[in-house]
């Protein structure tokens, strides 16, 4: 596997464009499946992720691919309900969609438990509780999930446990053609989440989305459309991020706003500048940050994406901060990688503790999606020359990170292993 080299200490100037989100398209590809048609969607971005799922689908009888540098064609209308590929889908937590497209389309759906970053469990109970409700018998053994539909699908009102963005996703994509109204409670508010339900809505569903509720009226069927994706927001905050810490000036092409005001608020606070426009966000910094003190927390508050690249950010903020995790508590891989680099970062169960540090290059290794990212936030900074290995899954998440990093003037590249 290639391994990423960053010699730290530049300061960040230009632009770079935003890509689509990964989190909204991974379940708009899935819903592909619904529709016995052809579908046309734009802005997807070319990671792994994207291409392992387009490639799922091809197995499953769909075509499937990039007809452009980011455009998708998929004509899901000879599919078959039975999936090829179980080790790609043991691998990819998205793949966990194809639950809700399959008991919907087919009535029943038989996967492996979908895999994904190794930050601790992401149980699915709230996935098959929805599922239930609507009226399937879910069950799991040795790894392996199986879900049935003995008569058709019943609408029902179904109120989640907790927040939960995948079960949000996947309830909807198992009701949307199920006769009658189906209420879902306590769900997820994210951006990906409303784009699939524009994405669908423009195939025909009935979807309502009411701050903590959705409520979908079923329909016979769905028709292929042309969609855009919407912009990236962990993209975006991920390269604020950045220049946070380098200092200097970056445009970010594409960028929206609103889906991270609550975020740029602290940033602004901790002494970046940012201004924004329909088109693009542009973001300054002296490199002289001030400390935070964060909670993860379901949309519209502090994501959990982007926990590690704010405690990297933390590591150069002038009385350091703290970064709480209620979402994913195993999410901490990266902290015994910072410290390699000198870092001055204590756990304490779902919380760090972090003091402004004299931050050196080192060997690191990325342990997920999110801590690769977090582990390049730090080496930009720090003096000296990092590797990163494990780029495998950093590439799973953020299309051409080396390029749109280089554009800005960082010292980055990728190594090739013979």
């Amino acid at each position: 596997m290639d391994k990423i080299s960053v010699e730290g200490g530049s300061r960040l100037y230009g632009r770079t464009v935003i890509g689509g989100m990964k989190n909204s398209a991974l379940p708009v590809i899935y819903a592909c499946l619904l529709i016995k048609d052809e579908c046309i969607i734009e802005n997807v971005p070319r990671v792994s992720d994207v291409e392992n799922s387009l490639q799922i689908l091809r197995g499953m009888g769909a075509y499937a691919d990039f007809v452009g540098e980011h455009t998708v064609r998929i004509d899901a209308s000879s599919v078959g309900g039975e999936i090829k590929d179980f080790p790609l889908v043991s691998k990819m937590r998205a793949s966990s969609y194809l639950m809700g497209v399959l008991i919907s389309r087919f009535g029943e759906a038989y996967l492996p438990m979908p895999g994904g970053c190794n930050f601790g469990a992401r149980p699915i109970e709230q996935h098959l509780k929805g599922f239930s409700c609507l009226g399937a018998t879910c069950s799991e053994e040795n790894g392996l999930i199986t879900i049935k539909a003995k008569e058709k699908l019943k609408s029902a009102k179904i109120t989640l446990d907790k927040i939960s963005v995948g079960a949000t996703i996947n309830t909807v994509l198992a009701s949307v053609l199920v006769d009658g109204e189906t209420v879902i409670e306590n769900v997820a508010r994210e951006p990906h989440v409303i784009d699939l339900i524009n994405f669908l809505n423009a195939c025909g569903a009935k979807i309502v989305h009411l701050g903590s509720k959705i409520a979908v009226e079923g329909v016979k069927k769905l028709h292929g459309i042309k969609y855009r994706i919407y912009p990236d927001m962990i993209e975006s905050l991920t390269y604020m991020a950045c220049v946070g810490v380098c200092g200097g000036e970056a445009e970010l092409i594409g960028a929206e706003f609103s889906h991270i005001s609550y975020v740029c608020d602290i940033f602004g606070k901790m002494g970046l500048e940012i201004k924004s426009d329909r088109e693009r966000i542009i973001v300054k910094s002296r490199g002289n940050i001030n400390g935070a003190d964060v909670i993860t927390a379901p949309y519209p508050l502090f994501p959990t994406d982007l926990h590690p690249q704010f405690a990297a950010m933390l590591c150069f903020a002038n009385g350091g901060g703290t970064v709480t995790e209620e979402i994913f508590p195993g999410r901490f891989g990266y902290v015994a990688e910072l410290q390699k680099m000198g870092a001055h970062i204590v756990r304490e169960k779902n919380s760090v503790i972090i003091s402004k540090s004299e931050m050196h290059a080192a060997e690191l290794d990325a342990t997920d999606l999110r801590a690769g990212a977090a582990l390049i936030v730090a080496s930009l900074g720090a003096d000296g020359r990092s590797i990163v290995n494990n780029v495998g899954y950093i590439v799973r998440g953020y299309e051409n990170i080396v390029g749109k990093i280089s554009d800005l003037g960082g010292k980055i590249k990728f190594i090739k292993e013979i």
